[in-house]
């Protein structure tokens, strides 16, 4: 028995002894590694921090007053930092003057000159080697190719870009094309965008007696009257002018950001309006001319009341032209030459003649077919227009206030394109939030969850609902044949 127990102790021995190496083997392994994370870390702060004198760029993503901590994503890595500060803090302009914290903003881009033996920012300059452009009103984003237009110039962003409103984060679709923006970027990208004026909602109430009419909201919304409209308006003070059945009134408002402002049409004081005489002359002089979806002789000159109206002009084997023009004077004339099928380009031009009292304005536009430019004296050539043929019971479903399937609906070059109907069949479905009121380009179209007849191009939904804050989204609609579902988050509470 003993010659047994001193092998069994060595065994045991030797077990032990063993276990204690590839312990202790172990514990070196992780401690190896721990320095060589730490190693990484100081190279990965290296790359990100380059040395106070260089200075990395970084977008400001926000400040932390009471902590001392500063957001920023570096523009080359897109990673977001949140960074040390004190009060001792330079603050500089791109010029090299010191700024005062009250003046940083999200969305602008500093050069950072980090201290890694004092774990903290130095200071910060705006940066000189990005562009800035501020007053940015013509604009728009294609979410898929990952473009944004600004004026003419294509420009182009990744996911990482930055969008904020009143120094809050927000997201493309949030971004109301009658927004003013600052937009930041280098070169031919776009990295950050700030919406400096923001958009309200205007709220038409008892609008019987002009539904059917127009209304004018300022120089850039003119729309159709249709039933209960929520129509989404940059912040500002503007003059509402509505017109209908030879009658017109109007009213001064004030706009603001995410609020709604209500329009009582029972309220304004209606007065009989004045009338133009507009000649026509259209080459072809057999294509047959429509003016507010009603065809009409123009051998002569035709009255029509001050004010806007649409026009239509329509002729085998031409392109048909889509426009809406505004009469303001009491003589005009419009010279109209429409373009074969066969070319793309469809021009029309004016004679200058009667004196007029709309400054002979010029603006352009595409429609569905064609591409024109119009010019009109005595008379302002709003846009050429982007036709939805749609049958009636679309009509009724999109509110758009057509009523046959010749008829079209318009829109100005400055507001929403009300884009085509590709299908009665195809559908806009908004389904969330549920019960809030839902409306597409200002029209109702019903409590969510709601629909209506898909159409494509870029619009606006807006979500309404008592006690909460109005909401508004930009939405792209692809024309992929396919019915489109929206679910957006809940309103928030006033």
């Amino acid at each position: 028995m003993k010659k047994a127990i001193v092998p069994i102790c060595v065994i045991l021995f030797i077990v032990f002894t063993g276990c204690y190496l590839i312990i202790m083997e172990y514990a070196k392994q992780r401690a190896a590694d721990r320095v060589a994370n730490e190693a990484v870390s100081e190279i990965q702060e290296e790359e990100a921090f380059s040395e106070p004198d260089e200075g990395i760029q970084g977008i400001l993503t926000g400040i932390n007053a009471e902590d001392g901590i500063m957001g920023f994503q570096d523009i080359r890595s897109g990673k977001l930092y949140e960074i040390p500060y004190d009060s001792n803090l330079e603050v500089k302009n791109k010029y090299g003057d010191i700024m005062s914290m009250a003046e940083l903003v999200n969305g602008e881009i500093f050069k950072l000159y980090y201290t890694r033996s004092l774990k903290k920012l130095t200071g910060i300059q705006v940066s000189d080697t990005t562009w800035t452009y501020t007053d940015v009103r013509k604009f728009s984003f294609d979410e898929h190719k990952k473009i944004m237009m600004i004026g003419d110039e294509a420009y182009k962003f990744t996911k990482a870009i930055r969008i904020y409103s009143l120094n809050e984060e927000a997201q493309i679709m949030d971004i109301n094309e009658m927004d003013t923006l600052t937009v930041r970027g280098i070169d031919k990208e776009v990295l950050s965008v700030v919406v400096d004026k923001g958009h309200g909602y205007v709220r038409v109430l008892n609008d019987a007696y002009f539904v059917g009419g127009w209304i004018e909201i300022g120089q850039d919304i003119i729309k159709p009257v249709t039933e209960d409209m929520l129509i989404p308006v940059g912040e500002g003070d503007y003059l509402i002018k509505v017109t209908n059945r030879g009658y017109a009134g109007e009213e001064e408002v004030r706009v603001s950001r995410d609020k709604e402002t209500k329009l009582d049409l029972s309220k304004i004081e209606v007065e009989e309006v004045a009338i133009g005489h507009v000649q026509f002359k259209i080459d072809p002089d057999y294509a047959r001319l429509y003016i507010d979806d009603e065809i009409t002789e123009f051998e002569e000159r035709v009255p029509l009341e001050f004010g806007v109206h649409s026009i239509r002009v329509e002729c085998a084997g031409y392109n048909t032209i889509h426009s809406n023009i505004k009469v303001g004077s009491d003589y005009a004339e419009i010279d109209i030459t429409m373009d074969e099928e066969s070319e793309d380009k469809i021009s029309t031009s004016s004679t200058q003649k009667n004196a007029s009292i709309s400054d002979n304005k010029t603006v352009s536009g595409n429609t569905a077919e064609s591409s024109t430019s119009f010019t009109a004296n005595g008379t302002e050539a709003l846009s050429a227009t982007y036709p939805a043929t749609t049958s009636s019971s679309e009509a009724a479903e999109t509110g758009s206030g057509s009523s046959s399937s010749s008829s079209s609906t318009t829109t100005t070059a400055s507001s929403s394109a009300v884009g085509t109907v590709i299908s009665g069949e195809k559908k806009i479905y908004v389904e969330q939030p549920s019960g809030t009121e839902v409306y597409l380009d200002g029209n109702y179209i019903g409590i969510a969850p709601a629909s209506t007849a898909k159409v494509t191009g870029s619009h606006v939904i807006t979500l309404s609902r008592q006690g909460c804050q109005t909401k508004s989204y930009t939405v792209n609609i692809a024309n992929d044949g396919n019915d489109v579902t929206f679910s957006f988050s809940a309103l928030i509470e006033q």
